[in-house]
């Protein structure tokens, strides 16, 4: 069975890999030193910046949020999160960003976009690193990796209302649509948890095979379909019937696989290499394949989606001190901003509505039908 050993191997050392550049960060992150005066002591003007030209990056190494202007492609605030900053989710309704502390912490910060100021934080489980919020800002949703459960925030209150638990190492979240589910990736379980948010308990565990590292997971606008990067042996995208819970596919991504985003139209998916790369694959849902990539000058880590999915904003990484501009449409590098130093996550204020996909056609696509459903006409 050499085949199939040499395969088992290359999985292992995949999974090494993703350990080794999560400990690369916590390492970055534990021994960096928070600023003397925290951005929160000084009182700073209100931000006029309209939500839909706003995004916020998380600066690991600095322990730092910057307040992107992505109009006029300027840091307007930088706020001092001593407590860590891992990744950030941003409910627009409470004018509030949430930042994750990451390796040797156990809270979450909250920002008041507002005045851009750190205003509280709420204890949650050991090392949070994903968060997700709900499209309607009610409800966020904490990863705790080392605690294996995932932190239910109500962000009107800004407490935790429950403790779920779910697979071993969670690091990915996102959550459907409407608000009715919520998905974790499990890294060392190689699976997703499906939560029902509601009664906030496991309904569903779906596994993505023997040594896989499950990193992150993206919806398609319509909540049908959840992509999950793996890594296991070359890196993959698996996709799941998110509502059936169920494997439908994987698609390999020879530049790696790591940070998730589902074009508006639910037509690509955008994957970040990672582990200091610098490539964007791009996933044509319609055929089931990588269609193209694209290269970003410093690194391609944590990104996101802005004005109607016209612009990708990606966080270089450790190392790295910036965020870059990309045109979706042309897959051109449009500009870069410098931030702080280790950006490994960013999020948008107002999150791009779904529109209908492909011109003229008035259907949606669904994973590699798109095709069969012209062809039938």
């Amino acid at each position: 069975m050499p085949a199939r050993d040499s395969q088992e191997a290359t999985r292992r050392r995949s999974v090494g890999r993703l350990r080794a550049a999560l400990a690369t960060a916590a390492v970055a992150a534990s021994t960096a030193v928070a600023p003397a005066t925290p951005a929160a002591a000084t009182p700073r003007p209100h931000d006029d910046t309209p939500a839909s030209d706003r995004a916020y990056v998380a600066n690991t190494t600095a322990r730092t949020l910057s307040f992107l202007d992505t109009d006029d492609r300027t840091v307007t605030h930088t706020v001092a999160v001593p407590s860590g900053a891992a990744d950030v989710g941003v409910s627009r309704r409470m004018h509030r960003a949430y930042v994750t502390g990451g390796s040797g912490s156990h809270t979450v910060s909250v920002v008041d976009t507002d005045r851009a100021r750190v205003v509280g934080t709420i204890r949650v489980g050991d090392r949070p690193e994903g968060i997700a919020v709900s499209r309607d800002g009610r409800r966020a949703y904490v990863a705790n990796a080392d605690s294996g459960t995932l932190s239910v925030i109500d962000t009107a209150h800004d407490r935790v209302m429950r403790t779920v638990r779910v697979g071993s190492f969670p690091r990915g979240v996102a959550v459907s649509p409407d608000g009715k589910r919520v998905y974790v990736a499990n890294l060392l379980s190689g699976s997703v948890s499906v939560i029902a948010a509601a009664p906030g308990r496991v309904v569903a565990t779906v596994s993505l095979g023997a040594g896989t590292a499950a990193y992150d997971v993206a919806l398609s606008p319509d909540g049908t379909l959840a992509y999950v990067s793996t890594g296991n042996g070359t890196e993959y995208v698996s996709v799941l019937d998110a509502r059936a819970a169920t494997f439908l596919d994987a698609v390999p991504v020879e530049a790696g696989a790591e940070s998730l985003a589902v074009s508006p139209d639910g037509a690509s998916v955008y994957v970040t290499s990672g582990f200091g790369s610098e490539e964007v694959s791009v996933i044509d849902t319609e055929v089931g394949t990588v269609a193209r990539s694209f290269r970003v000058p410093g690194g391609a880590e944590g990104l996101a989606l802005g004005y109607e999915g016209q612009q990708m904003y990606v966080a270089t990484g450790i190392g790295s001190h910036s965020t870059v501009y990309v045109d979706t449409e042309t897959d051109r590098v449009m500009g870069t901003t410098t931030v702080g130093s280790g950006p490994m996550s960013v999020a948008v204020e107002s999150e791009p509505e779904p529109v209908e996909s492909r011109a003229g056609t008035g259907r949606r696509v669904h994973w590699k039908t798109g095709q069969k459903q012209a062809a039938a006409h």
